[in-house]
């Protein structure tokens, strides 16, 4: 027992760590991307994100970002007809990335796009908690 009370001023130290989620149906049932942020030393601006594509069951991927600042927002955008696969965009303070539910693939543009397409809305912290918002609410 006595243990445990030589731990309790290393508690402060863990109070900055962050994990959360949100997401975006894709207007089907077990269709979605969602966005798990996660934060490991509090006293970093940045957290590392997973996007996560699921199409169930045919395509459950995604992948990482790394060190996307936390106050930001992370726009999503439904690509131009141009590209050979439906795609969305995502943008993030760490560039942009395409992110594919018919592929069941991510990956970041070398550069960004000039169009990105039609905002659909954004993740960011509303009132304290990490959602999605769509564009025009």
């Amino acid at each position: 027992m006595k243990r445990w009370i030589l731990l309790l001023p290393l508690l402060p130290l863990l109070a900055g760590c962050l994990q959360d989620a949100a997401s975006y149906s894709l207007g089907e049932r077990d269709q979605a991307i969602t966005l798990m942020r996660n934060k490991t030393w509090f006293w970093k601006d940045t957290v590392d994100v997973e996007v996560i594509i699921a199409r169930m069951p045919d395509c459950n991927g995604g992948g990482s970002i790394k060190e996307v600042e936390q106050a930001s927002a992370m726009t999503l955008y439904r690509a131009p007809d141009e590209y050979p696969e439906p795609l969305f965009l995502l943008k993030t303070s760490a560039g942009v990335y395409a992110v594919s539910a018919q592929s069941c693939r991510m990956q970041k543009f070398p550069e960004a796009p000039a169009d990105l397409g039609q905002k659909l809305g954004a993740f960011k912290e509303v009132d304290g908690k990490f959602r999605f918002v769509e564009a025009g609410a």
